[in-house]
């Protein structure tokens, strides 16, 4: 396999050293993305976390492999601001790392996002979360979005969101597996009305 696309196995691994690593500065941190919803083949590892220390979490990324420039083609060499909600790093396996920032009200909402459905079918469209779930909440809100992964109600009011089962009970849903957030069918499969 070429650079990035790996197993799911190795790229498990390899998820599971670097949250290992990184751990002693974070509050929580868990592996998402592929990995999470057992995808074969892997080409990111994405880890989402709650930074304790983002001074001490930026150092310890940088012995696993060198900062690159988030949200660009390529590996572009770049200095991340301790700010960041987003880092990248290509690590020294050779795959891209993932790190998104969440705080405690919008973590349930990044995990999930980040966990995904990832990509549509042909691959040209990112989902991010299940696939019509965005269209559940506005419908159920009369009008909401999400906003800083949070659901956001038509006057501007956040709803905090700990858990991703927070989400799942505002939707009036049961858990909806990782694996099975591929398709608009979990929706109905999952609803509790």
């Amino acid at each position: 396999m070429g650079i990035g696309k790996i197993d799911l196995h190795e790229a498990e691994t390899i998820a599971n050293k670097v949250r290992q690593h990184i751990f002693p500065a974070m509050d929580r941190v868990e592996v998402a993305g592929s990995i999470r919803r057992r995808k074969e083949i892997v080409g990111d590892i994405e880890i989402c976390g709650i930074p304790g220390d983002r001074e001490r979490l930026i150092s310890l990324l940088s012995e696993v492999g060198q900062h690159i420039k988030p949200g660009v083609p390529g590996a572009v060499p770049w200095t991340p601001k301790v700010s960041a909600k987003y880092l990248r790093v290509r690590l020294n396996e050779g795959m891209n790392l993932d790190v998104f920032l969440a705080t405690p009200d919008n973590w349930g909402g990044l995990y999930m996002m980040r966990t995904g459905s990832a990509s549509s079918p042909d691959g040209n469209t990112f989902h991010g979360f299940i696939p019509g779930i965005f269209s559940r909440f506005k419908k159920m809100s009369g009008g909401g979005r999400m906003t800083e992964c949070m659901p956001t109600m038509p006057d501007g009011t956040q709803l905090p969101i700990p858990e991703e089962q927070d989400f799942f009970d505002l939707l009036e849903m049961n858990f909806v597996p990782p694996q099975e957030r591929i398709a608009k069918g979990a929706i109905k499969k999952y609803s509790r009305i």
